[in-house]
């Protein structure tokens, strides 16, 4: 599922609750699911919505792979240096592995592969070596 501008939308809490209660029951009750993937701006990660979401997937043991979006925005540098302190952060808080994380570009395509790699082993696809 897709939610443009979820934790940055400017609305009334009342309206938020409603959303973290719809997705709550979804990501609950969606017998398919198999994992979740987040994304989260290279430029602005772990959010307070995004640390509440990634709690609520460890405690009910959902992997999550993250995906640090717009990385063309930075440098490759800078890029790199915030994928290493997110994925320590997330390493130290994540609970039998249960997350990964990884650059991504939709304008370059950066990390289109490693993404599919994911995706497959949560499908059970075999990858060829």
């Amino acid at each position: 599922m897709d939610l443009p501008g979820y934790g940055y939308a400017k609305v009334a809490e009342e309206v938020k609750r409603r959303w973290q209660q719809t997705m709550e029951q979804y990501l609950s009750s969606r017998q398919s699911l198999r994992g979740l993937v987040l994304l989260m701006d290279v430029r602005h990660p772990l959010k307070e919505v995004d640390q509440q979401l990634l709690s609520w997937c460890w405690q009910v043991g959902m992997p999550v792979h993250v995906l640090l979006t717009k990385a063309d925005k930075l440098k490759r540098g800078a890029a790199q240096n915030t994928l290493l302190q997110v994925r320590r952060e997330l390493e130290a808080r994540s609970p039998a592995q249960l997350t990964s994380v990884q650059l991504f570009s939709s304008l370059k395509g950066t990390g289109l592969e490693e993404a599919y790699r994911v995706l497959d082993g949560w499908l059970g696809y075999a990858t060829p070596e």
